[in-house]
Order: C-alpha cells, then structure tokens, then sequence
C-alpha cells in the first residue's frame, strides 16, 4: 500500500517521536493501565501508522463489498439495500404467551422472530415427566407437541417472517414440528423461511442440553442438515454457535476460534455423507455470535471472521460458488456482560453491542435487555432493545456507508492479529484430532474453564471494568421495580393439556411411526422423514426422544479435570 522509502522515513520519524515525546509524557503523567490489550488479550499500541498495515493487500485482505474474501460485507450495497434483521429472542410459558409477545415486537417493528424453549423441551423431557418438574415454561416456551407448536405459531406466516428456533438437542422434533404445521397450512417446504441452532457440539463444551451421546447427537444434527438443504432452500438448518461458548467463560477470540473447529466438524460429516461441498455450504455458514465489552475488537474480529472462512471455504474444501464463502452473522449483545448492579447501565452497553454490529456488517441482531440479569424481560425492556437497534440502523448513520472503518490503520491491523490467533486455536484444534476428539478428551472444555477463571481474577482485580459494579459502585444500588414472573400455574395447565391431547390419539398409529423412527436410527436412514411422520401421528416430544434414547444411549456428563 505504501512505498519502502516511506515506510522507512515513517518507521525513523515513529521511533523519534516514541523517544522524545511519549517517554516524557509517561514520566510527568503515567499511564492508567498496567497494560493496555482488548478483552481477549491481544495487546494493542497507543497509536497506528501505515507501518502496521504494511503487508495488507487491499483486493486479496479486504477487497469491495460482496467480493472475496468478504472482509468488508458479504453483500454489494448491504444496509443500503437491507437492514440487519432484528429478532428478539423470546419464550417463556404457554404457547399462547409466547404468541402474544411475538405479535407485540412485530406490532413494534421487529422484522424477524427468535425462540426460547424451556429446559424440559431442550432436553427432551415432556412436561409431565418426573424430571421437569418445577421448569415447565421457566426459561422458554414449554412445546411438547404438534398442537402446540400450532399455538405458537397461530396467525403467523411461515413463508413472509423469517424465525429461529433456538434450540439444538431437540432441533429434529421442533423443525419437524414446524414443518408438519407448513404442510397442515399448504406452505411449500421451499417456502418455509428461518433457521435453527441445532449446534450441538457446543452443547458439550458450553451449555449442557445434550441428550446423546456426542457422535450420535452429531448424526441427528447432520439428518436434519441434510433433509434440510435437500427439500427447504430457504431454512438455515444449523447456526454455528461462539456465543454460548464465550458465555461459557472463554474470551471473544478463543469462542470464535473453537466454533470454526465445530464448523470445520460439521462440514466434513456433510462431505462424508456425499454432498457436494456447494449444495450446502451457504447452510451452514450462518454464525451467532456475542459482542464482546470490547468494542473494536468485536468489529475486528467479525471482519477477521468472515475473511478466515471465506478462504477455509475456498482453499481447503474448494467451494466454487461464491455464496459458499458467505458467513453470515446473528449476533447479540451478550448476557454474561450485562450487570445487576445498576441495571439501567446495560441500556448503553447493549447500545454499544448495537452499534459495534452494525459497524461488523452482521445479518441479523438480537440485544438483551437491561433485565437480564434479573429474570425474563418485561415487555417495556424488550421494547427498549428493539428500539435501540432501531435508533443505530435509522438515526445514527452508520447504515449509509459500508464498512465505514476500513482502511484504519488499527482496524485493518487488529483484524489481521484476530485472524491470526484464529487460525492458531483452530490448529490447537486439529493437534487434538479434530473439535469431536477435542470435546471427548475434554480438551476444550479445560480450555474454557481456565479462561472463565482467568476472566473473573480480571474483573475481580480491575483488569476488566464493570462501571457500576467493580469501578465507582456504589453501596445501594439500582432495585428494579418490575421484574417479570412466569406465573405458577403454567405447569399444571400445560400438564392438563397434554393429558387431554394424549387421550385424542389414535395410539396405534402414534406406536407404529415410533417404531418406524426406532428402526431408521438403527439403520443408518436419515431420520427426519420419519421423526415427521411421528410427529403428525401426535407422538410427543419426549416420547420421539426416548425412543432414539433406546438404540443410542443417553450421553454422560464428561469428567475433565
């Protein structure tokens, strides 16, 4: 980008300027950090000068929108054409609640939906079981079946809203719930619009809802990838998950770092099944990922992101369409950062996770509330979220430019030590044998929970800063007047209702399409044909769950230290 001369001229006139004046301005007023580095620990300059940059090469590191390696975006125009999406996540309770708030964000201008299911359907347990007891509807929306799958989505279209369902365990049973409502509403399946998590290695590493075992659970997640890409082009059936890995306690990078091993996992189980790498690439590439507390390293790293599996995609599985090299990005604002001291600040905070988004390029946004802490969100902090991405894509500007930190010398630079560390966690990875050996040596589980210490000895000494609740906290703070409450007798009603919808079946058929499920995970056949049919049969969640629970065993929870 700049001449050797210059570049020597700049490097003489730098080390001139650092002698003369920085040391003596250290010395009359020093500096207010130990050492000054992003969150993730990548240790950042005081000042940036072409010299930092003196390798970049604009059309193979950065290039114009819409063209590899999709640095600056992945579309031509981006915001310009469209805004990112923006889905609350949201669920709790009954079906009809759920519903009920959905209608409201989409009253108020929210342009895509987001799912939270409770414990019990994440894990595969009916809400009549034993082991659901006292977390029915608690931290989701309890679904046990097909009848109330068509509560949940009662007046709402399939083909004209886009939602994701966030669930990764269960995913076959919810998506074929969804389908089986699309075919009871005569929706093409080539017209069903959303996407699911259905990340289930990060489960293992990061949030716990797994059921099987952790070969089997990938199997599942690959039959639904695959009758996916097949028969609904416009579903994304698997998003590829940093965010419960850094909210787990590993920073921004090393998060980011181990999810491409997940996905580097997960497209070669594809490939073995037979599918060209260009049939389903483009499904697979859609990413959900937290903004970290520091802001430029989140716009770095999800610039550094997007140009890394552009050229993993490209150079080690030699995709060919362009669409395949696309990362698309579903980020939110990250409960983990989000204080109960003072609540109110995490109104700035989720403003700033907002704007460092849309200043990344991402697709689509979700930003918790300032409740989070607390408990469910109120429909007044809900509004607040939304409102706040609203504000950045329509008030603030920076929509109308792509890119708009381009070429910083401290962007372009920091991006560029982002991608480097990536790619070196990624090696850590394949060292271990790959992202499922890793999980099953409880090598990154380790990982993990070594950062997640490190991370709170950081807060806890004043390295990290939590305004509020470590720096200038004050000895009262903040109480919050409204905070919601799921109400106590959601349990017994969802309970009573699913009594009345077992005794509506005709339970012959409901045992035969169990039996034809059992059979095809025996065999090897891609289940989701038949987890459909059991399904419109009015199997219940838990009992498809627990059938696959008998050819593939329930997984362990894995010992690590």
């Amino acid at each position: 980008m700049f001449d050797d001369k210059f570049l020597e001229e700049l490097k003489k006139r730098q080390e001139e300027w650092l002698e003369t004046r920085v040391k003596k301005a250290l010395s009359k007023a020093p500096e207010r950090k130990r050492e000054f580095k992003t969150f993730s620990g990548i240790p950042v300059k005081p000042f940036y000068t072409p010299n930092d940059v003196k390798d970049l090469d604009y059309f193979s590191d950065i290039a114009f929108p819409g063209e590899y390696p999709y640095t600056s975006g992945i579309y031509p125009l981006m915001y310009r054409s469209r805004l990112y999406t923006m889905r609350q996540y949201t669920g709790w309770g009954t079906a009809e609640e759920t519903n009920r708030r959905w209608k409201y964000l989409l009253a108020h201008g929210e342009t895509g939906l987001s799912a939270a299911f409770d414990l019990p359907t994440q894990l595969g347990y009916d809400p009549d079981h034993p082991l659901a007891k006292g977390e029915v509807g608690k931290v989701g929306c309890s679904i046990s079946n097909i009848s109330e799958y068509e509560l949940l989505y009662q007046d709402i279209s399939m083909d004209k809203i886009s939602v994701h369902l966030q669930v990764n365990a269960t995913a076959p049973f919810i998506v074929a719930m969804h389908i089986a409502e699309a075919d009871r509403r005569g929706v093409p399946r080539d017209r069903i619009w959303g996407a699911c998590q259905n990340e289930i290695l990060k489960e293992f590493v990061a949030r716990g809802t797994f059921i099987y075992p952790v070969e089997h659970s990938m199997r599942l997640a690959c039959d639904l990838m695959e009758f996916c890409v097949k028969q609904m082009p416009r579903w994304q059936p698997i998003t590829v998950c940093q965010y419960h890995i850094q909210e787990a306690g590993a920073d921004f990078v090393t998060a980011m770092g181990l999810s491409f091993a997940n996905a580097i996992s997960y497209v070669e189980a594809m490939l073995k099944r037979g599918l060209p790498i260009d049939s389903f690439a483009f499904n697979i590439s859609v990413w959900n990922c937290v903004c970290a507390p520091e802001f430029f390293e989140v716009i770095c790293g999800l610039r550094a992101a997007r140009r890394l599996w552009a050229r993993i995609m490209k150079d080690r599985f030699g995709a060919k369409n362009p669409r395949s090299c696309m990362m698309r990005i579903f980020v939110g604002s990250g409960g983990l950062h989000l204080t109960r001291a003072e609540p109110l600040n995490n109104i700035i905070r989720i403003t700033l996770s907002s704007l460092a988004a849309a200043l990344a390029g991402v697709q689509a946004q979700n930003m918790q509330c300032y409740d989070e802490a607390f408990a469910i969100p109120t429909e007044e902090s809900m509004r607040i979220a939304l409102r706040t991405m609203q504000i950045v894509a329509y008030e603030s500007g920076v929509t109308d430019v792509i890119d708009p930190l381009a070429g910083s010398y401290f962007v372009e630079s920091l991006t560029n030590e982002v991608e480097k560390k990536l790619k070196e966690i990624i090696q850590a990875v394949e060292d271990e044998g790959g992202a499922i050996e890793a999980i099953r040596k409880g090598w990154m589980q380790r990982l993990i929970a070594k950062q997640a210490y490190e991370q709170q000895k950081r807060i806890e000494e004043k390295d990290i800063i939590r305004i509020g609740e470590n720096l200038f906290a004050v000895e009262r703070g903040e109480r919050l007047e409204s905070v919601f409450k799921v109400s106590p007798e959601v349990e017994e009603q969802v309970i009573e209702r699913l009594e009345k919808f077992k005794a509506s079946r005709d339970k012959r058929q409901v045992e035969e399409t169990l039996a034809k499920l059992q059979r095809a995970a025996e065999t090897g056949e891609n289940t989701m044909p038949y987890i459909i049919d059991a399904v419109k049969a009015k199997a219940t969640l838990g009992e498809m769950c627990e059938r696959l629970v008998q050819v593939f065993g329930r997984a362990e929870e894995m010992v690590v230290w």
